[in-house]
């Protein structure tokens, strides 16, 4: 039987283990690795939390070498989370918790990116390889690593020879977000490379940042020293092989390109689409009346979370108000994920004295629809959407996440909607279409691999932001059209958006030939 280690920042299937979508990912591939008789076992931080909360033994304690002393790592087995041939397990140590008790990431300020969470991650990655290489070296064959956060772990093992046993173990790096590479200083700060691993003699041109010279980049270590590279979707990995055009709206490689090409031409590089979970039980649609009372439901506890009043929960409830008064027979959009610029820097982009977002709700206005968004992130930009919201009385934005209101948004709305500047895989269009409800979205990365053009959903392009927009609020007008013509395309659409299917399985087996077994 073949034996996965899966090493990562989140893990969906642990209680609050969930930031963005690789915590789905985290969740879901172990237990389809396990249908095709791989054993695997999956690690993340507890963040004083996890080890807490769940069912937990303390199996060993590692003695680490870090930042010149000795770190005592704790290594839990979670018993209360159980799937057939896999393992859920977490770290322990009061470095992996900065903020409050299970809080993953820690926004250390524009001044100092990645400053507490490199401190963690790095400590999280030489406890790795000092478990691998003690311990549990004949425990598994394969490690694999998602996204800077364990990073580190190919370095190690490249130029600590304290870890030399670690080159006789498979090493694949998941790239799920190529935006995020953890940049840090090589020396002169307490999060730098230096102060972690003090005696560490490395090749200064493998591992750093080719923006930054003076900085180690995790992201580019790791392409460069893993066995195998992977990119969430095939798409996505031509895309990565491009220099980003911020500019005029595309992200590439984002300044790793070349590395990406030098993975590629080796054999390295691959990319597989993310799957999704289709044994899930959608819930039934409800009633407007029935949705507005939840989404009222929602914002309360929200209020009651909140230390101080927010303006954004008012002004979601005159706005619920005024929806309950006043019903519409009209569209009803739905945009659902985190605020962050990858996901909606296309809406707030300024079109003459308002927002891109502005004038979209205006075209939905003139045809009788409206649009609810539920997600947080940036405050900035939450307060940007807060406003927008004011000016429209056709948008809600429901400012915090709940997974019971998604599904419901998911089987009640007509039309999501997903202009992310770039999408390595995306699972809200899965989830969506799995829902019965087709996608509007740009045409890039993951949604160009999932969604089909007047087929399955709306594509719209551009080789500038303003073209973007253009055919956005073209393809928008088309698909309005659609859904109150009720057309057969429409029809077609929703059909075929609910029949598509993105099996893990399909995925697993590349994982299995080329990622692990190649």
């Amino acid at each position: 039987m073949l034996k996965v280690l899966m090493a990562a920042s989140e893990n969906d299937a642990l209680p609050k283990g969930k930031v963005g979508g690789i915590g789905d990912v985290i969740r879901d591939i172990p237990k389809f690795l396990a249908q095709q008789d791989v054993h695997v076992d999956v690690l993340i931080p507890s963040y004083q939390y996890q080890s807490v909360v769940n069912d937990c033994e303390l199996v060993l304690t590692l003695d680490v070498p870090f930042q010149g002393e000795i770190k005592h790592v704790e290594l839990f087995k979670v018993n209360n989370i159980t799937n057939k041939n896999v393992t859920q397990w977490v770290f322990e140590h009061r470095n992996f918790c900065v903020g409050e008790p299970g809080q993953i990431y820690f926004d250390d300020g524009p001044h100092k990116p990645f400053c507490s969470d490199s401190n963690k991650f790095a400590l999280f990655s030489a406890a790795v390889c000092e478990l691998i290489c003690g311990a549990w070296f004949d425990k598994i064959d394969v490690l694999h690593l998602h996204d800077w956060h364990t990073a580190f772990i190919p370095m190690l093992r490249e130029y600590e020879p304290r870890y030399n046993k670690l080159k006789h173990k498979k090493l694949v790096y998941s790239i799920h977000n190529l935006a995020i590479q953890g940049t840090r200083p090589l020396e002169g700060d307490e999060a730098s490379l230096h102060s972690w691993f003090p005696t560490l003699n490395y090749d200064v041109d493998v591992i750093n940042d080719p923006r930054y010279t003076h900085c180690i980049n995790p992201t580019r270590t790791a392409i460069n020293l893993a066995d195998a590279v992977h990119v969430v979707s095939p798409n996505y990995a031509k895309e990565v092989m491009q220099p980003s055009d911020h500019e005029n709206g595309f992200v590439g490689g984002e300044w790793l390109e070349q590395d990406l090409i030098k993975a590629n031409k080796q054999g390295r590089l691959f990319g597989f689409i993310n799957g999704c979970d289709y044994d899930f039980v959608q819930p039934n649609p409800i009633s407007n009346a029935e949705l507005l009372t939840k989404i009222a439901d929602k914002i309360t506890v929200l209020q009651s979370h909140e230390k101080r009043e927010r303006q954004v929960h008012n002004i979601a409830n005159e706005r619920l108000l005024y929806w309950s008064k006043t019903p519409s027979n009209g569209p009803s959009l739905v945009s659902i994920g985190r605020l962050t610029e990858q996901k909606v820097k296309l809406l707030l982009l300024p079109e003459g004295e308002q927002l891109v977002l502005d004038s979209l709700l205006q075209q939905l206005d003139e045809n009788d629809a409206r649009m609810i968004i539920l997600g947080s992130g940036d405050p900035m930009l939450e307060d940007i959407v807060t406003q927008v919201m004011a000016r429209n009385k056709n948008l809600l934005f429901i400012n915090g996440y709940c997974d019971n209101l998604s599904q419901n948004l998911y089987v009640n709305g007509d039309l999501f909607v997903m202009p992310s500047s770039f999408e390595p895989c995306g699972i809200s269009q899965m989830l969506a279409m799995r829902a019965g409800q087709p996608c509007i979205a740009h045409k890039i990365g993951g949604l160009a691999d999932t969604i089909e053009h007047l087929e399955s959903g709306y594509l719209f392009s551009g080789s500038t932001f303003n073209a973007q927009i253009a055919d956005f609020k073209k393809q928008l007008a088309i698909a309005l059209q659609d859904i109150q013509d009720n057309s057969k395309q429409w029809q077609h659409i929703q059909k075929s958006a609910k029949a598509k299917r993105f099996y893990w399985q399909d995925s697993i087996k590349g994982y299995i030939d080329k990622l692990y077994k190649n």
